[in-house]
């Protein structure tokens, strides 16, 4: 590749458990995103006929680049092979800063450093003949290799270089800088508010988890023209939790497509927790940070118990699916959040979960089924970048 240095630069401190305002819906899935974001374009790999030269070519009169959906010819008219590269080679390097791991003994022991790895780029598009050409210990070069042999596993694929027209094989060698930086505990929002994502203690609501739970349980309202609809669901917010005490809702999820009055009702019963909170600190100073508040609703109606005890045993499964996914039973948990969705149909955050959890276990195609039809529910995601990458446009 002719690109420059890949800076991977980690913070010294955890990742924060909110991102920069988004909802932590993923908070259950930490472990399983670790092969999240590739981006799989094999798709339009042109069929390539079979070379007797096995030569490991250094120069060729066409590069060989990674085959990125992004960047497929066909959504960029006009652009040319040098533009189509560019545009590969920029995304790979962004695959790999958001898949590389900064290894925990690397970090404890400061180190920093450029690490050099090489491949070779095959006629038929994949990638083998792995080296590590230069490493700075501590993992950091073992960490580099296992990217690029999970992004081949997972299905990754390049235009091989050309030779007189004839695709032919070429080593590359890309160099990447581990570099560790302070992480800032907060970051500032366009309206110039300063959020913390770091923080010694969280936001408490008054009278602690149970007092919440009760609140939610009196005030909330099911909207009154649904009540013979039976409709079940969860509406999930991220609540703004300000150093003074006040609340102001920064997201919602309506994961069942319930609909606006329901939304409406979640949103109306967070307000109500307005003056509520104790907020959060930092330092032994009062800041503000961001809360999920999730709300279920079910109908009290008596012709609905029914519904209700559907949704109650659909979401212990659920539930069971994310502490079997905490124990590295990736494949038990499909199947308990599969067992969810025969129960209760097109609960779009169980699709994600499980849809997430089939990428990560190569089954890409069942997992962009899942994805596809939480776009089709909802009209919009809360991932679509993520989605466009695996599953394309």
């Amino acid at each position: 590749m002719r690109q420059g240095f890949f800076l991977l630069a980690c913070p010294r401190m955890p990742a924060p458990p909110y991102l920069r305002g988004q909802l932590n819906v993923m908070r259950n899935l930490k472990s399983a995103l670790a092969l999240f974001l590739f981006a799989l374009g094999a798709g339009w790999l042109p069929a390539q006929t079979e070379v007797a030269d096995t030569t490991i070519y250094e120069l060729s009169d066409r590069a060989p680049y990674p085959i990125l959906r992004s960047c497929n010819p066909e959504l960029h008219q006009g652009w040319t092979d040098d533009s189509i590269r560019r545009c590969a080679e920029m995304q790979l390097l962004s695959l790999l800063s958001q898949n590389i791991l900064y290894p925990e003994a690397a970090r404890e022991k400061n180190t920093q450093g450029t690490v050099v790895v090489s491949f070779v780029v095959e006629p038929n598009g994949r990638m083998s003949s792995y080296k590590l050409l230069k490493d700075i210990g501590d993992g950091c070069g073992e960490e580099a290799l296992r990217v690029l042999m999970a992004l081949d596993t997972v299905g990754l694929r390049w235009q091989p270089a050309l030779r007189g027209g004839v695709p032919v094989r070429m080593r590359q060698s890309l160099p990447l800088r581990f570099k560790l930086r302070e992480a800032l505990p907060y970051y500032v929002t366009a309206d110039n508010d300063t959020i913390y994502t770091i923080v010694d203690l969280d936001p408490e609501f008054e009278g602690g988890v149970d007092s919440l739970i009760s609140f939610i349980h009196h005030r909330l309202q099911y909207p009154q023209a649904y009540l013979d609809s039976c409709k079940t669901g969860v509406v999930e917010m991220s609540l703004f939790v300000y150093d003074d005490g006040s609340v102001e809702v920064e997201n919602q999820l309506d994961f069942m497509n319930l609909g606006p009055d329901f939304q409406w009702e979640a949103l109306r019963l967070a307000n109500r927790t307005d003056g509520r909170w104790t907020p959060a600190q930092y330092h032994e100073e009062a800041v503000t940070t961001l809360q999920p508040l999730r709300v279920f609703f079910k109908s009290p109606k008596p012709g609905c118990k029914a519904a209700n005890e559907r949704f109650d045993r659909a979401t212990l499964l659920a539930e069971e699916g994310a502490f079997l996914l905490a124990e590295n039973k990736p494949e038990d948990a499909v199947k308990k959040w599969t067992e969810a969705l025969k129960i209760v149909p097109n609960n779009t955050e169980w699709l994600y979960y499980r849809g997430t959890t089939l990428l990560n276990l190569n089954r890409r195609e069942e997992a962009c089924a899942d994805y596809n039809l939480v776009k089709e529910l909802l009209g919009v995601t809360w991932f679509e970048d993520i989605r466009r990458v695996i599953c394309g446009w």
